[in-house]
């Protein structure tokens, strides 16, 4: 509770220490007020609770502002570092310079997208820069949609379909012996499937080639829109005569996988897998048709009886002289050679699009902007900077040193607490948010000292002004 000067008061012109002298003397002899704690009661009281609860509260949220302000400060130095430009572009001999640096700049970035090594912060910030590891999602499609076209060899229907059509083949091979033409005409068949996933593949990986590339000048040149006009137009031309390089290449590999061969034993030990598999198919059938005698006594026969009945009715069907014995085996060969062409082939179709398309594209497209060089009017167009880019980057610089002045001025704020041997001092310098340049300053000082007998400083103050002269007649050093 406070007492304010009355109107006859502030009329008659009354001075500041006269007010509060009378504001004390009014408290201390009060009847009422007088019997109530004198620390509730002034003005002096009320400044310096306020000034604690003032020093509090900015030790409580000083911290968080100070993070809020590094963490905006950051972020716009980012922003600035997109829109930056790589040099001014003023004359002739500038804009051959700043072609050359970009170029250099934005083939080393590709370099490393198409490489797969993403160090640098432009890529590292920007996932779709990533070149290689989504081109490895491409290859991994690739895969999968060949192994989608492998025929089912171990289905009865297949087995009966391929004797139907071994027949339809057959010339004047003797009985038992399969012809070598119906190998081939089959491979040739399933292989001829390879040609649409493939054909798929190259068509995205030329895509996907020609988005990194736009997407990375784009965040190099950010400032010159003809000038990413012009590389991407250069780069989906590159692009366009990779991707038919490929596609050559490809058919190539398919018209190799469609005449058998191979020197790897990993044929014959497939085959061999795939005839152990069938047999040990055949043993699991025969025992799992097994008829179980209640008695004892012809149980084990029985078992024996039907074991052997059934594995020499499959022995008959699948060695026997017949159609369906050779389109057993026919299936055996067909499965174990065409999944040792579709690997080889998966192989050898991902390293075909790494080589021509993506292996390519750097050094072509350095050599097609350097003729640019000698461009003048190219380049004069080249390096108009766009209006909105140019608005932009400037009200973020401007932001990005209006944030650095506040954390400059947060930076300077002190908070201690110095304790003597007689008495306790918190003091909290501050200096405020910068307003036109200038900075003001003020000293929020609780001073919390014992009272002593016949001192001008007897009561505690709350905070004074920086120029206020320190009293003389105080000799426990206390800035009032």
């Amino acid at each position: 509770m406070v007492k304010n000067r009355s109107q006859f008061q502030n009329e008659e012109g009354i001075s500041y220490q006269a007010a509060k002298e009378d504001e004390e003397l009014f408290f201390r002899d009060h009847p009422t007020f007088s019997c109530l704690d004198q620390r509730l009661l002034g003005s002096s009281n009320l400044a310096l609770t306020l000034t604690k609860l003032l020093v509090l509260r900015i030790k409580e949220t000083l911290a968080p502002m100070k993070r809020q302000v590094e963490v905006m400060l950051s972020s716009i130095r980012a922003d600035v570092r997109a829109v930056s430009s790589y040099g001014s572009a003023s004359c002739p001999s500038e804009r051959q310079k700043l072609l050359v640096t970009l170029t250099q700049e934005f083939v080393r970035h590709l370099n490393d997208c198409v490489r797969g090594e993403y160090r640098d912060r432009l890529i590292v910030c920007n996932p779709s820069l990533r070149l290689y590891t989504r081109a490895l999602i491409i290859f991994q499609e690739l895969q999968t949609k060949v192994a989608a076209t492998a025929p089912h060899f171990r289905v009865e229907d297949f087995i009966t379909n391929l004797a139907h059509q071994m027949e339809a083949l057959r010339g004047r091979e003797l009985p038992g012996f399969m012809s070598a033409q119906s190998f081939y005409m089959f491979i040739q068949e399933f292989i001829n499937a390879w040609s649409a996933p493939a054909r798929m593949a190259a068509a995205q990986m030329r895509a996907l080639a020609n988005e990194v590339v736009r997407e990375l000048f784009g965040k190099i040149a950010v400032s010159y829109p003809l000038l990413r006009a012009s590389f991407r137009e250069v780069a989906s031309t590159i692009l366009e005569t990779s991707e038919d390089e490929a596609l050559r290449l490809l058919e190539g590999l398919i018209v190799r996988e469609k005449d058998p061969f191979t020197i790897n034993e990993f044929l014959q030990a497939h085959i061999n897998k795939l005839r152990y598999d069938r047999f040990e198919s055949s043993v699991d059938d025969a025992f799992r048709g097994t008829i179980q005698d209640s008695s004892g006594s012809g149980s084990w026969q029985a078992t024996k009886e039907h074991v052997g009945a059934s594995l020499r009715s499959w022995y008959r069907t699948a060695h026997g002289v017949s159609s369906s014995a050779n389109a057993e085996d026919m299936s055996a060969i067909l499965e174990a050679y065409w999944t040792l062409a579709s690997k080889r082939f998966v192989d050898n179709a991902c390293m075909c699009l790494d080589d021509r398309i993506l292996g390519t594209l750097c050094g072509k497209v350095q050599e097609a902007c350097y003729q640019f060089v000698h461009d003048e009017a190219k380049l004069e167009a080249f390096f108009t900077e766009d209006e909105a880019m140019v608005a932009r980057r400037t009200q973020l610089e401007r932001t990005r040193d209006e944030l650095i002045k506040a954390n400059a001025a947060m930076n300077n704020i002190q908070a201690a607490r110095k304790p003597t041997p007689r008495s306790q001092k918190s003091t909290l310098t501050i200096r405020t948010f910068p307003t036109n340049d200038h900075f003001r300053y003020f000293d929020a000082v609780a001073a919390f000292a014992p009272t002593k007998n016949n001192c001008c400083c007897q009561e505690p103050r709350a905070w004074a002004p920086i120029s206020r002269r320190r009293r003389s007649c105080c000799n426990q050093g206390i800035s009032p």
